[in-house]
């Protein structure tokens, strides 16, 4: 899909709210351009009739109409701001919510190879970028042409033909700089984007590693490197921000040249007696009215480039601008059965690691049995996490075939694999929200007596009640309110909750002290026996001794 064919369809959906905002946009400005049109020619026409020029002017039609023209105007305007920002804000949101989601669908080795804040500045000032779509570019790009048409009928019902093909001319001639501004600054604006995710990365890194900057004297160098990326970007916006002075004089100059020949040919109608005094005035007043309309132009379309390049930064997450489109498609119940509690998880010559011509590890081959927890151990770097990821379905195997109740790991649909297959990583990972929150993730039935039982289970419910806190104790980001045992134990017993029968633990006792992490075991050894667990960890010796292992060692040569 096209960046156009994504904005298109992630507006589509406030297809009604975005055209009445910009019909409000349109009748604003007819509004005020007919505010200046009739008030000069009722002050002309007043002038002439009271220098006996002009006889029997009806005073009442005329001045109601301008009183009309301004309270519109002022209406419209006010709707126009609150029906096109609330249809903006509710697109936003949508689309805010679905990034989430595509990001959550992308696999663990994806999701680590987009920086926190490249991905921060995707959800965030992308997002926001996206606004100026509807507010910017599509809305008065639109509203212009019908305030246009509406001028340009009115020149051909009052004047000579000639006046309303000027208008028009004029129009054609603005929309023709106005593009060429935008391809002048379209590569500017996509540079821009893409700049602000290296500012939002390289300053999170400066903050994040302050303390390691500090230790290793690497702090200058952290420093002049946000102060390049810094006046790059300055430079980037003068040279943006140059184009659009540029082209707004252009169009001032344009107008006035557009309005000066409006003059012209209506004095000279005028003086055939084709015209009288008063729409001569009226003519050339519209026409200098226009400037609110085609000056909206230049700054509609040279800021194309950031709105192009913030929706391929969207497209690059997965996410597809329709909902329908970003939901999973039902799968039929006879060819996707849902995965039986006792569904066995089998790997067949299995090798996994980033490159196939290096894998971390290959020939592995085991069944996962019930009650019999496999424990993988070996030295840093040898790929157990890696392992992990590819046991839980979120990194495809080099070679081999893994294989879940009898059928291929990855042919399971995402949802039926995720009620399958449960996984601890090793880095805990909590909601900034309650601890019965995190519990309840995906369970929202389950009532309190479970999740204190789950609690217990991880010996954490003593704790918590020793301290004061209940479950409605709000963790924190990342559970940075509790301790790094008690967060650990919390993201464990969320994973008991969900009964999964095939559970992969990636170090699951780190942080623990010795005698903390003995009674957890023995809490939840009555669990251990009806599952096909897998538990990678470098303490082996700490697990029962009848549990199987599994040394990881990388491959010779």
């Amino acid at each position: 899909m096209s960046e156009w064919s994504f904005l298109r369809t992630v507006l589509r959906g406030r297809r009604a709210w975005t055209g009445t905002a910009y019909l409000l946009l349109a009748l604003t400005w007819a509004a005020g351009i007919g505010l200046l049109a009739l008030s000069g020619w009722f002050i002309t026409a007043s002038a002439l009739a009271g220098a006996g020029l002009l006889l029997g002017l009806e005073l009442f039609t005329p001045s109601a109409a301008i009183r009309a023209a301004a309270l519109l105007r002022t209406l419209a305007r006010y709707g126009e701001r609150v029906i096109g920002h609330e249809a903006v804000l509710r697109v936003l949101a949508d689309l805010r919510i679905r990034s989430f989601a595509a990001i959550a669908r992308l696999p663990a080795a994806r999701q680590r190879a987009l920086r926190s804040g490249d991905l921060q500045q995707r959800l965030t000032a992308d997002i926001d970028t996206l606004d100026a779509v509807p507010l910017r570019i599509t809305g008065p790009l639109v509203a212009a042409v019908l305030a246009i048409a509406a001028a340009a009928a009115l020149a051909a019902w009052l004047a000579p033909w000639p006046a309303a093909l000027l208008l028009v001319a004029g129009a054609a001639l603005t929309l023709a700089t106005s593009l060429a501004a935008a391809r002048a600054g379209q590569a500017q604006g996509r540079e821009l984007i893409e700049q602000r995710s290296r500012q939002r990365v390289a300053l999170l890194d400066y903050f994040g590693g302050l303390a390691e900057l500090l230790a290793y004297r690497r702090i200058d160098r952290q420093r002049a490197l946000l102060d390049r990326l810094e006046n790059e970007q300055a430079a980037r916006l003068w040279r943006q921000e140059r184009v659009a002075f540029v082209t707004d004089q252009a169009v001032q100059l344009l107008v006035a040249a557009l309005t000066l020949a409006m003059l012209g040919l209506a004095l000279h109608w005028h003086a055939q007696d084709r015209i009288d005094a008063p729409v001569a005035v009226l003519l050339t007043l519209m026409t200098l009215g226009l400037n609110e309309v085609l000056s909206t132009l230049p700054g509609a379309l040279w800021r194309v480039g950031e709105s192009l390049q913030a929706a391929g930064r969207l497209q690059q997450l997965g996410l597809t601008a329709d909902e329908k489109d970003s939901a999973p498609a039902p799968e039929p119940a006879s060819d996707r059965p849902a995965p039986a509690p006792d569904g066995t998880l089998e790997a067949q010559d299995l090798a996994i690691g980033f490159d196939p011509g290096r894998p971390l590890v290959a020939g592995l081959s085991f069944v996962l049995q019930p009650g019999c927890p496999l424990v993988i151990h070996g030295r840093s770097g040898v790929g157990k996490t890696t392992l992990l990821e590819t046991l839980a379905g979120e990194r495809e195997p080099l070679t081999g075939e893994l294989r879940l109740a009898g059928q291929r790991l990855g042919d399971w649909p995402e949802a039926a694999r995720y009620r399958a297959v449960g996984y601890l990583p090793q880095h805990t990972s909590l909601l900034d929200a309650s601890i019965g929150d995190n519990l309840r993730l995906g369970r929202q039935d389950l009532p309190d007596q479970t999740l204190w039982q789950a609690l217990e289970a991880v010996d954490l419910a003593t704790a918590l009640r020793r301290e004061g806190f209940g479950l409605d104790y709000a963790v924190g980001e990342g559970g940075r309110r509790l301790s790094g045992g008690q967060a650990r134990r919390l993201a464990l017993a969320a994973l008991l909750l969900r009964d999964t029968p095939v559970t992969l633990l990636d170090e699951p006792f780190a942080s623990l002290d010795p005698g903390t992490a003995a009674r957890v075991l023995k809490n939840i050894a009555p669990w251990f026996a009806t599952r096909r667990v897998v538990i990678v960890t470098h303490a082996p010796e700490t697990l029962p001794g009848s549990w199987p292992r599994l040394q990881i060692a990388p491959p010779r040569g």
